[in-house]
């Protein structure tokens, strides 16, 4: 996981680079990467473009991930989905829990058109 911060808008927008899979064996590392993240922007973008598989505890620490920047009065976006991501978010419904983008460019620029930074 990468994590970076975009300062082209009024606050700095988090984004976070998630690759290669996120499964039992490791979501509990995203979801304390995810706490260190907040203290620098609460308004994050998970750029799945790199992600090739998710399991249902990967599903959850994201689910987990989209509560406390929600409670920190922020929001969690994806962007770059993959077909086979994609798929499990669908077949959950926990697509309707999310925005999701094309690209985390897209996510990015839509805190700043929705007036939520």
């Amino acid at each position: 996981m990468i994590f970076h911060l975009d300062t082209s808008s009024e606050k700095a927008i988090g984004i976070a680079e998630l690759q290669g899979r996120i499964d039992a064996n490791n979501c509990n590392d995203l979801k304390k990467s995810f706490s260190q993240w907040l203290q620098y922007s609460s308004n994050i973008v998970f750029d799945c473009s790199g992600l090739e598989f998710i399991d249902s505890s990967g599903l959850g620490a994201i689910v987990d991930c989209l509560r406390k920047a929600l409670e920190a009065h922020g929001d969690l976006r994806l962007s770059g989905l993959g077909p086979k991501v994609s798929l499990i978010f669908e077949i959950t419904k926990a697509k309707k829990l999310f925005s999701m983008y094309p690209d985390s460019s897209s996510a990015v620029a839509s805190f700043s058109l929705l007036g939520s930074v």
